[in-house]
């Protein structure tokens, strides 16, 4: 009886240290490859500083204050990066896109430039809160006159009389948008750089001296300084669309 009561006894002390041992951890989560892009306005080969004069090829002074663009629908065949990209340089400096991704899924991709009519023509209130294409993030990017977004926006101020006077009295307003001035991107041979675990960074260049001439289109901001797409501004609508184009380079 008392060997019966010993071995009981053993047994339980087994069991009791067995089930008061701590649960191991759970594993950390999986780290999310992440990526970023950045694009870097230039002209004549020079860092773009907003509010600072450049000289245009007509021999003109010109300050750029507000350039932003969308990108939509980006993507390396079936698998999309994210559903659109805005970028703001006077609001977010160079940042175009920050979020997940993995970089050896896009050594390549294709976009919109400018917000596809699927999306262009839907109401900007119904898109994700995190959406750019949402009414609150769009802001000022969407018409509310002219329904859809405005996809590429260049606006300043330019000197047109070259007497040596700093006279930046001459405002231009750039914005194309609508369904059929859409323009698509196609980027290849992209380097990624590894900028941490997990995360890689892509730099590009929006050439700003060669949207205003290209080999495309000239563009002289003393005769060319405003287009909001509307009627009787296709031809100025389409130089900026195509001459955009043109300028954003990885």
């Amino acid at each position: 009886m008392k060997k019966i009561y010993v071995v009981g006894l053993i047994g339980f002390v087994l069991l009791s240290s067995v089930s008061c041992k701590e649960d191991p951890p759970p594993p950390d989560p999986p780290v999310e490859d992440t990526l970023r892009i950045d694009v870097q306005p230039v002209f004549n080969g020079a860092d773009l500083v907003l509010n600072t004069p450049y000289t245009t090829v007509e021999g003109h002074q010109v300050k750029f204050t507000d350039i932003r663009f969308y990108l939509e629908d980006v993507k390396n065949g079936a698998v999309q990066m994210t559903d659109a990209m805005l970028f703001d340089y006077s609001e977010r400096g160079t940042l175009l896109y920050d979020g997940p991704g993995v970089a050896s899924n896009f050594s390549s991709f294709t976009a919109n430039l400018g917000v596809g009519p699927a999306n262009n023509n839907s109401d900007p209130t119904a898109f994700p809160n995190d959406s750019w294409l949402n009414s609150q993030n769009a802001n000022d990017m969407h018409w509310d006159w002219n329904p859809g977004y405005i996809f590429v926006s260049v606006m300043g101020v330019v000197d047109t009389i070259p007497d040596g006077n700093d006279l930046f009295d001459h405002s231009f307003v750039l914005h194309a948008g609508k369904n059929e001035n859409l323009q698509t991107v196609d980027f290849s041979n992209l380097t990624w750089t590894s900028v941490g675990s997990n995360r890689h960074q892509l730099s590009m260049e929006l050439n700003v001296s060669e949207f205003l001439q290209s080999a495309l289109h000239t563009i002289d901001l003393q005769f060319e300084s405003s287009t909001h797409s509307a009627p009787g501004q296709e031809a100025l609508t389409t130089k900026v669309m195509e001459n955009f184009k043109e300028a954003l380079m990885p």
